[in-house]
């Protein structure tokens, strides 16, 4: 085993170190790439269970409109209101948690 990839390394011309060096750069940048996955992963894994839930105040708004309102206007500013309350609630949360996040780092340093 150790003949034949002595071979291919001669036949490619690349020193040992550098495949290693080249290894090494692999290796890094995996570990970067499991890095922000890991980040997006926990990122998405909070923000499920909030889109969820407005899904689903969504559909009961949608339900309610469809009841409630005969014009359409009316039925588009509802639901333009109801997606206006959603997004500052979202931001709330995000301003808090980027306290929470900013507090936790200075305890820690």
């Amino acid at each position: 085993m150790s003949e034949q990839l002595d071979a291919q390394l001669q036949r490619r011309q690349l020193s040992p170190d550098s495949v290693t060096r080249r290894l090494a750069d692999y290796e890094a940048r995996l570990g970067g790439l499991q890095a922000d996955y890991s980040f997006l992963r926990s990122e998405f894994d909070r923000l499920a269970p909030q889109l969820s839930a407005l899904e689903y105040r969504f559909e009961r708004l949608r339900d309610r409109v469809g009841d409630d309102v005969a014009d359409d206007g009316a039925a588009l500013r509802q639901a333009q209101l109801e997606h206006e309350r959603a997004r500052i609630r979202l931001e709330l949360a995000s301003h808090y948690e980027e306290r929470l996040r900013r507090l936790e780092g200075g305890a820690h340093a």
